[in-house]
């Protein structure tokens, strides 16, 4: 399964660059999937960032590390892998679950354009989306 998902920004290229490029180890401040992140030193190639991961899709609960393996500021344009932890999955369903295919897929495309609707919130508003909003709150009153 391949998923695509885009969203349009109405805002300069560089409000979006700060957001995902100069701020890439605070991606927990904003995205209600994350409820912790954190980047030892600036983004640069071979960074890694820690990401406490809510569950996204697939993606269980824990605890995942990305490592920069592009990063060009003046492009605007960086690229990421998994460093230790689940980001990519390859999932074989069984032909009894077969069926659940395309409800797995709506639940990942819905997950995506979560994300990316709060991206879009906090680019363009500069605060995050309350989605993101309301995790804190609720990640607050269970500790």
């Amino acid at each position: 399964m391949e998923l695509r998902v885009e969203r349009v920004v109405s805002a300069p290229a560089e409000d979006a660059w700060a957001v995902v490029g100069e701020h890439f180890g605070q991606i927990g401040e904003w995205a209600s999937a994350i409820t912790e992140s954190v980047m030892d030193g600036q983004p640069g190639v071979g960074q890694i960032r820690t990401c406490h991961i809510a569950g996204f899709g697939p993606i269980a609960l824990g605890v995942i590390r990305e490592r920069l393996v592009d990063f060009d500021p003046e492009a605007r344009s960086l690229s990421y892998e998994a460093a230790e932890g689940r980001i990519h999955a390859t999932l074989t369903l069984r032909p009894a679950a077969r069926l659940l295919g395309p409800v797995l897929r709506w639940r990942m495309r819905a997950d995506t354009r979560r994300v990316l609707a709060e991206f879009r919130y906090r680019v363009e508003t500069g605060h995050p989306h309350p989605v993101k909003l309301a995790a804190l709150t609720s990640e607050d009153a269970q500790s």
